[in-house]
């Protein structure tokens, strides 16, 4: 049912009338759409984006816990704040340093996303250990979804992929920053985990 101030003259509406039309306040301004059923395809590609967003969404928060807790900022979210443009958030363009790597054009592509899990997976030896104990040490978590990607992300892909968005938004100037994470060192990893955790 709408909502209505001032029913006789309409200065502002918010909500469905039916199924038919949507009434909301948007940037100000008092707007109305045709109203659309939500739908939840879980298709393929739908699948592939959610699993991208939730990696990187991941390191986020593994960030975010230290930098709004009593802790001392972590220095990845300091290098962050330095580097975001004007008028964005942190969070987001450290999500956008990662999903450019997927993306061709404005389309999502799984075969870039499948592409950077092989890298992870060839990653030498004491790199890749050097990966999966720093994020689980950093509380991250296996997941994985029942549909489109299907196969388990691992705690240290999260953290490789946020090792990814670092190096391709050249957050930092110094080592590991500067160098591709395909060619890091454990102790470049163990250096890059650091950093979430201290200032």
């Amino acid at each position: 049912m709408a909502k209505v101030d001032g029913p006789l003259f309409s200065l502002e509406a918010r909500g469905k009338i039916a199924d038919a039309m949507v009434f909301f306040p948007w940037k100000g301004r008092h707007v109305v759409r045709q109203w659309l059923k939500p739908t939840q395809p879980e298709s393929t590609l739908q699948g592939y984006v959610r699993a991208a967003m939730k990696a990187i969404g991941k390191a986020i928060k593994e960030i975010l816990a230290v930098a709004k807790g009593d802790a001392v900022d972590s220095a990845l979210y300091a290098l962050y704040t330095d580097a975001v443009p004007a008028g964005q958030n942190w969070n987001a363009y450290m999500a956008k340093g990662f999903l450019d790597l997927l993306q061709s054009g404005n389309a999502f592509q799984t075969a870039s996303f499948n592409a950077l899990v092989s890298a992870y997976s060839g990653l030498g030896t004491d790199a890749l250990t050097a990966f999966k104990t720093n994020a689980t040490s950093l509380g991250m978590a296996d997941f994985a979804f029942g549909y489109g990607y299907t196969d388990n992300i691992e705690a240290g892909l999260q953290l490789y992929f946020a090792a990814l968005a670092a190096y391709n938004q050249s957050v930092g100037t110094a080592a590991p920053y500067n160098t591709d994470p395909d060619s890091w060192a454990a102790s470049d990893v163990d250096s890059f985990a650091d950093d979430f955790e201290t200032a």
